[in-house]
């Protein structure tokens, strides 16, 4: 599948990067998501993933650390990478 990042998603993973004090640790959790989700793979065996029912059909969410959630859409042959950040502020928005 192809990985589409959205503008948005890239202004709130530099933005997270800078706030973290393990960017690592990070870096290598959400590459291996992105892995898991270009290969088609089962990603909910390794991480928390929920659908996002009120955004509508292919919508997720999943939970990169048990602080940090990624959200993300499957359309098609593509996954829109939106929103990534603390769980706390991304409902906020």
């Amino acid at each position: 599948m192809k990985i589409k990042a959205r503008r948005r998603f890239k202004e709130d993973y530099i933005q997270l990067e800078k706030r973290l004090k393990d960017p690592v640790s990070f870096r290598k959790a959400i590459n291996r998501a992105i892995t898991l989700l270009q290969a088609e793979k089962d990603i909910s065996k390794s991480f928390t993933v929920n659908r996002l029912i009120k955004r509508g059909e292919g919508w997720f969410d999943c939970y990169i650390t048990s602080e940090i959630v990624m959200i993300y859409a499957i359309q098609g042959q593509s996954i829109k990478l939106t929103a990534i950040g603390p769980a706390k502020e991304m409902y906020d928005r």
